[in-house]
């Protein structure tokens, strides 16, 4: 067993990347696969969001990449099964740089997962906006990125700098980074016909851009499930936005290209 490590991120916050992250850990969880989640986002909203109280935390990401601890030192069961978790507290923020000093900088956290990627089957990522180091850090660790993006009026914005970043970095590397999905959060549909909706317009022109692209409704079960640490996997897996994000899932379980799935609803 070898995992397959996925980094979720955009370039700007408040995208719905973290609840992506751990809604799709949840639904492998529940196929019975071993994943992962590592949070590298110095926020830490993806340790809260898996029931985790950063407050409490003898190690976490911050010791990792700053080579003060070994990864295995600082990863947490959680109380869903089959999820572990490398949590990340707001000192990652010291650690956090625009430039590297040298190629093994950005190599760090692929070189740190390769010391437990025997005993996963996923590796889940969130990283932190931005264009910093441990997003590229992420990036070069991932077999696949997936992109994270709201319907917002600066949805699109970023995404061509982000991808030229990646694309700077694996060519140091001798690496291919490519962003391959992407996933379209808090997507409402306008019941009335003769209203402009953003979230079809931007979705289309991604669908023109990216292979697999997934459009997720928005819902205040999200934000109930972020405040009781449990993911919406486990928290309300039948309402309309579990069930897209289950749809997710199981195309990454599967592994194949989708040229669309996992149309919008209203919430």
């Amino acid at each position: 067993m070898n995992a397959k490590v996925i980094t979720f991120a955009h370039s700007k916050g408040g995208t719905g990347k973290t609840s992506t992250c751990i809604s799709i850990a949840g639904y492998l969880a529940k196929a019975g696969k071993k994943v992962l989640v590592v949070d590298i986002d110095p926020q830490g909203n993806a340790t809260s969001g898996l029931g985790i109280d950063k407050n409490s935390l003898d190690g976490s990401m911050f010791g990792v990449m700053n080579e003060k601890t070994g990864i295995s030192n600082v990863i947490l069961k959680t109380d869903i099964e089959n999820i572990h978790l490398a949590p990340a507290t707001l000192s990652l923020m010291q650690t956090d740089m625009n430039v590297h000093g040298n190629k093994n900088d950005a190599l760090l956290l692929n070189n740190v997962l390769n010391d437990v990627k025997k005993y996963y089957e996923y590796v889940l990522i969130d990283a932190p906006p931005g264009q910093g180091h441990l997003i590229i850090n992420a990036a070069l660790a991932s077999d696949e990125i997936v992109l994270v993006l709201d319907p917002g009026i600066f949805a699109l914005e970023g995404i061509e700098s982000l991808q030229r970043v990646f694309e700077e970095y694996g060519r140091k590397v001798g690496k291919e980074i490519e962003i391959t999905t992407v996933v379209l959060t808090k997507c409402r549909n306008s019941w009335l016909p003769f209203l402009k909706n953003p979230t079809k317009e931007i979705g289309e022109e991604l669908k023109r851009l990216y292979r697999n692209v997934f459009l997720v409704p928005y819902s205040d079960k999200i934000y109930e499930s972020q405040l009781k640490g449990i993911p919406i996997s486990h928290y309300k897996p039948k309402s309309n936005v579990g069930v897209s994000y289950e749809k997710i899932a199981e195309a990454v379980l599967v592994g194949v290209s989708y040229e669309k799935i996992a149309e919008a609803v209203s919430g």
